[in-house]
C-alpha cells in the first residue's frame, strides 16, 4: 500500500492482521465483493484503462478499471475494524454453544 499508494483492495474474502495494520497506517479499506456475482461485476466494467504488475499473474495484477454501479462492502477499515474478525469470533462462540448441547 505504501509503495504504490493503494487506498482500497477488493477481494471476496478477508485478509489477515498484517493487512488490517497496513489499512490503519495508510488510510485504506478492504472492499468485499459478492462471491458468485462475476457476471454482475463484468457488466459494471465499462473500460479497462490499463494494467500493472502483470508479472504477478492476471488475478493478482493491478487493474485500472472504469466502472459504473460496482457494489462492494467495506469489511476492513483504517480504524482497525474487521467484519471478518467479528464473524470469526461470533461463529466460534456459536459453535461452542452447540458443542455443549447433548443430542
Amino acid at each position: 500500500m505504501k509503495k504504490f499508494g493503494i487506498r482500497a483492495v477488493i477481494g471476496k474474502g478477508g485478509m489477515g492482521p498484517k493487512t488490517l495494520k497496513a489499512l490503519e497506517e495508510h488510510g485504506g479499506v478492504y472492499l468485499n465483493a459478492i462471491g458468485g456475482a462475476a457476471q454482475y461485476y463484468a457488466d459494471c466494467i465499462k473500460e479497462v484503462k490499463g494494467v500493472d504488475l502483470m508479472e504477478f499473474g492476471i488475478p493478482e495484477a493491478m487493474w485500472h478499471l472504469e466502472v459504473e454501479g460496482f457494489a462492494a462492502i467495506v469489511t476492513m477499515d483504517s480504524h482497525g475494524n474487521s467484519l471478518h474478525a467479528d464473524v470469526d469470533k461470533t461463529s466460534l462462540e456459536k459453535l461452542e454453544q452447540f458443542k455443549e448441547r447433548v443430542f
